[in-house]
């Protein structure tokens, strides 16, 4: 795969993340409504936020995503929503580099569409998740990316990246398994899938 090609695959994840964060913050209601404006990706409308802070913080969180992405290194990135401090949600992006068999030009339409009827599908997959806590100091999120440890390598050599945070996973809520919701099969480009799904969580006595 030429370097041309390996870049723009990558700009479309990265631009397909972008677009699911601010989708999922706008239609869980993380934040007021008029912080986000609506504009057009893949023949829909969609919702941004024009919030400055938010905004610097998703930008600086996929920087470092698509250097991960574009070595093979990104394995899963997660949106988890918190209720007072403890996972309620989780909308999780599983990619797999190992290479699929689209081998012609039309593998980023297809995925741009798969893409487009996956976002169409959102507002249904959500009508099935309980309404986030109304008090929204008691309701925030975080975006976590999941690689191996060696990718601090790889970020340390770009000094804009290497402030970037890692620690090792730690898990304070597990997922119910029935309550996993696949958005849509699989979608990918020629060389990258991505499994994408949102989750409800369950919180044990403990983690009260």
């Amino acid at each position: 795969m030429s370097a041309l090609t390996k870049n723009l695959e990558n700009d479309a994840i990265i631009e397909m993340l972008e677009i699911y964060i601010n989708s999922i913050l706008y239609k869980r209601k993380l934040y007021p409504e008029a912080v986000f404006r609506v504009r057009k990706a893949y023949n829909i409308p969609i919702y941004v936020s024009i919030y400055e802070a938010l905004n610097k913080h998703i930008a600086s969180t996929l920087q470092t995503a698509r250097e991960l992405n574009r070595a093979g290194k990104l394995h899963r990135l997660v949106i988890a929503i918190l209720t007072n401090g403890q996972p309620s949600e989780s909308y999780t992006f599983q990619f797999d580099h190992q290479g699929f068999a689209l081998e012609n030009d039309e593998n980023m339409i297809h995925f741009e569409e798969e893409v487009r009827k996956s976002l169409l599908s959102l507002d249904a997959r959500m009508k099935d998740l309980p309404t986030l806590d109304a008090e929204r100091e008691n309701t925030t999120f975080k975006i976590y990316l999941q690689c191996p440890e060696s990718a601090h390598v790889q970020i340390a050599a770009h000094p804009r990246l290497s402030s970037f945070p890692f620690v090792k996973e730690s898990i304070t809520s597990q997922p119910l398994e029935e309550s996993k919701v696949q958005l849509l099969p699989v979608v990918h480009t020629k060389h990258t899938g991505v499994d994408i799904f949102v989750e409800e969580h369950v919180t044990s006595v403990l983690d009260k």
